[in-house]
């Protein structure tokens, strides 16, 4: 891969080759990716309640069952084998939109044999924890837009979810190709680390995330964009940051100490002085992870970005950060509307339309992203890197195809209009490389306008008049 460093562990160039199998007939299961064999004691609940008004709303029951990991690293992996883990767990159906596809995500969590306390547990060499997602790509028909994106933001960025390819039945059917991922939580030996939360403190370490309002409000947060209406064209509605560490132990004065935490940040984005290292915003973040985090989503055109599903995290003692979540809609693969390489997709999301007022940090992206764009960003790189994941993976896409292939056909499309829909998996991945390929002209032409969202005649009606000075 051009003689790149590698920071973290890519499946599809680390993983040992290994032999085909050649002890058993074409009847048997055979894959050299990791197999999962999941059991539960009874049906996967539906992903949606219906309610009496029409309306539905996520339905989170857990059902227990038991896990098979399979992961042999010198041979094939079949459901006769030994197993590498066999644990018990809970699992449903997890995502909010992507719930209501044919092909199910999941979430599943390890439990101790009585089901009353989690189990940390290692998978493929990732940070033993108890809580995994099982990422089922179906409205991505390439099948690797998280895998290329997660492992491309690992590279960038201080933190971004590992992830493996792998293989599942569930109650002895065949689900087909999923990506295991790590779910983002606060672990002291990996993922999210930082100092633990203590009950009987106030201040805290914290992961807070953005999305659709949840369903307990005592984690929903109440900062100074929510109630003073500083969120800009976001618009927010119903989306929140709601808390996600610390959960089971929150008390009111760590929830309240979050709030002012964020406040104080938000208010110091939108003062006079806002750009100040000392009392403005830069005082607040980490600034190199949200110019990371405003690259990769700008390259990779995720609607979702800085609107859903995005996680920021701050340990007590530093500042605050962002992580990468969801690619599922990256590079032209969003739902309603077609995703137009030729414009800027962040430059008025939550936190950064007030961020790019900011000259300081409009150039940081400028340098950043030119930086890139010679190394994990180059057309070179990702095209290659797509090719060699798509060799890696080889016969499993065959068989992920045997059970979803009827996905392709024109009553099932479901990006609007029709014309955007691959009708087989090779038209896929070539309409995933011409959009890297257009957003990388885009942007190679266009970066440099950030620039004029920090000149004073944008910004004049934003500055307030002190001491006869505009």
């Amino acid at each position: 891969m051009l003689g790149l460093p590698q920071n973290r562990y890519h499946q599809h160039l680390q993983a040992q080759e290994k032999p085909k199998c050649t002890t058993h007939g074409k009847e048997t299961f055979c894959t050299h990716i990791p197999l999962i064999n999941i059991t539960t004691k009874e049906t996967v609940p539906a992903p949606f309640l219906y309610n009496e008004d029409g309306s539905r709303t996520l339905n989170n029951k857990m059902v227990q069952a038991s896990v098979q990991y399979f992961d042999n690293q010198e041979y094939n992996n079949h459901l006769t084998d030994t197993p590498t883990v066999s644990e018990h767990a809970l699992i449903r159906t997890r995502g909010r939109s992507s719930r209501g596809f044919d092909k199910q995500g999941y979430l599943l969590k390890f439990m101790e044999a009585d089901f009353l306390n989690n189990k940390k547990v290692s998978l493929s060499g990732m940070t033993a924890d108890s809580d995994w997602v099982l990422h089922g790509p179906f409205l991505d028909k390439t099948l690797i837009r998280n895998y290329l994106c997660y492992n491309l933001a690992g590279e960038i960025m201080d933190y971004s979810p590992n992830v493996r390819f792998c293989e599942i039945f569930i109650n002895g059917t065949y689900k087909g190709l999923y990506l295991l991922t790590e779910k983002i939580e606060y672990n002291d030996e990996g993922r999210i680390k930082f100092t633990e939360t203590d009950p009987d403190l106030p201040a805290t370490s914290y992961i807070v995330k953005l999305d659709e309002e949840g369903e307990n409000p005592l984690y929903s947060l109440n900062t100074f964009s929510e109630y003073s209406g500083k969120n800009g064209p976001r618009k927010r509605g119903s989306n929140k940051l709601e808390i996600i560490y610390p959960n089971k132990t929150l008390t009111l004065e760590q929830k309240e100490y979050i709030e002012a935490e964020i406040s104080r940040f938000e208010k110091a984005l939108v003062s006079f002085d806002s750009a100040d290292k000392n009392y403005g915003y830069p005082s607040f973040i980490d600034t190199a992870s949200f110019v990371d985090y405003f690259i990769i989503n700008e390259f990779t055109m995720n609607s979702d970005a800085a609107r859903l599903s995005t996680f920021f995290y701050k340990d007590i003692t530093g500042k605050l950060k962002i992580t990468v979540w969801d690619f599922n809609s990256a590079f032209d693969n969003y739902l309603p509307v077609m995703s137009e390489p030729h414009y800027f997709m962040m430059t008025d999301k939550f936190w950064y339309e007030y961020m790019l007022r900011d000259q300081d940090f409009s150039n940081k992206i400028i340098y950043r992203y030119n930086a890139l764009r010679k190394t994990y960003l180059s057309d070179e790189y990702l095209v290659e890197y797509i090719d060699e994941t798509i060799a890696y993976l080889g016969d499993a896409i065959d068989r992920n195809y045997e059970v979803w292939g009827y996905s392709f056909s024109q009553e099932e499309d479901m990006l609007i209009p029709t014309e955007r829909n691959p009708r087989n998996f090779e038209e896929a991945v070539a309409d995933l490389k011409q959009s890297i390929i257009k957003r990388g002209e885009f942007l190679d032409a266009n970066i440099e306008t950030l620039k004029s969202l920090s000149h004073d005649s944008i910004n004049k009606q934003f500055n307030h008049d002190v001491g006869g000075r505009s």
